[in-house]
């Protein structure tokens, strides 16, 4: 089959690689008709051999498509089923998933993800390949329901998998509740989900703050009751309140999480309110200051991390299903597997109109 892989910093190709086939009873096989870029996927283009990728390693965590094959022990599917996978194995059953903290899982390994961390045998699955092998495939895939399982919604599936179970993540953490003022900071993928997801809970008032205009106007029809381009912290600190009846955002989502996104966050949230981090400039090296004082004496919860593998999907495509939800305009481009790679240099330049790619594969 063909898949993508990584083949060093700065490059990855579409090659021939090895057919999955089950390895263990709780395996299903997946075949796949749709694959997202994320943006952590443009951490490992440029900084992959840091992380521990090897040239080969199959690339990949946000997918869709058609079950092929179950192992005798996964139940409540058979081939024909279509499903969303999960961006990484979970159990299901141990106290984490227990707790709703799926990403820390005992079983946990994302696919598409660094070799050292997979805990399933054979080779690292990912995401962007014709097929994949689904570990704990019981708990790791969610079936799409009927009424959206058709291709023309893969469009509005998609963003479910990762950016808009993040965003909703955030704001689950955040406390957010129906009339809250909400307040986001960046464009990207997950900021534009956030929008929408708190759009869909019954925020009164969503501030989307970034750089481009072209994603602003997404944010706006996804939800966004204002949007601004400033980005001195002092503008953006009284754009902020100056939309929320002077008070500041119940709710923050910092999207972007380093030192400049936090201080125009603790700039635009309420006292007694939360900030949310859902941002991975981290994983870069780039560890953002927290202003401690400010979080103490105005009271405000420090929250978000990392998205509970798949916790989210069942009430994001229920919120799908009655038409609360349609994250499809982030998706701005399709493009076949044999040209993935191109969507990774679209993307990683931050061409115009560009937000969000999708591989179409089947």
């Amino acid at each position: 089959m063909r898949g993508l892989t990584f083949q060093g910093n700065g490059n990855v190709e579409v090659q021939d690689v090895a057919d999955p086939m089950l390895l263990s009873p709780t395996d299903a096989i997946v075949k796949i008709s749709m694959a997202g870029i994320c943006g952590s996927d443009l951490h490992i283009l440029h900084a992959g051999e840091a992380f521990g990728f090897a040239p080969g390693a199959r690339l990949g965590h946000e997918f869709l498509g058609t079950i092929q094959e179950v192992g005798s022990e996964v139940h409540g599917f058979a081939p024909g089923d279509r499903v969303l996978v999960a961006v990484g194995v979970s159990c299901g059953h141990c106290i984490w998933c227990q707790e709703g903290i799926r990403s820390s899982c005992e079983q946990m390994s994302m696919f598409g993800w660094a070799p050292r961390l997979w805990k399933h045998g054979g080779v690292v699955e990912g995401g962007q390949s014709e097929y994949a092998r689904v570990p704990l495939a019981q708990s790791t895939m969610v079936k799409i329901p009927d009424e959206v399982s058709a291709p023309e919604h893969e469009t509005k599936l998609l963003p479910i998998i990762d950016v808009m179970s993040t965003a909703m993540h955030g704001l689950v953490t955040g406390r957010l509740h129906p009339g809250d003022d909400v307040v986001v900071i960046g464009d990207g993928a997950v900021a534009l989900s956030a929008v929408h997801c708190a759009r869909a809970m019954g925020a009164e008032n969503i501030v989307c703050f970034g750089h481009h205009e072209d994603r602003l106007a997404i944010a706006r029809k996804l939800g966004a009751t204002a949007t601004s381009d400033v980005r001195d912290i002092e503008e953006i600190t009284e754009y902020a309140r100056n939309s929320t009846r002077g008070q500041g955002a119940r709710v923050v989502i910092d999207s972007v999480s380093n030192s400049g996104s936090l201080q125009a966050a603790h700039g635009s949230v309420r006292s007694g309110g939360t900030i949310s981090c859902l941002g991975m400039d981290h994983f870069m090296g780039n560890t953002a200051s927290v202003n401690w004082f400010d979080q103490f004496v105005r009271n405000i919860t420090i929250s978000g991390g990392l998205v509970p593998t798949g916790l989210y999907i069942p009430r994001l495509l229920a919120l799908l299903g009655a038409g609360e939800i349609d994250p499809s305009p982030m998706v701005t481009h399709q493009l076949p597997l044999d040209d993935a790679a191109d969507g990774y240099r679209m993307m990683s330049e931050r061409r115009e109109g560009t937000l969000k790619v999708a591989v179409k594969i089947a």
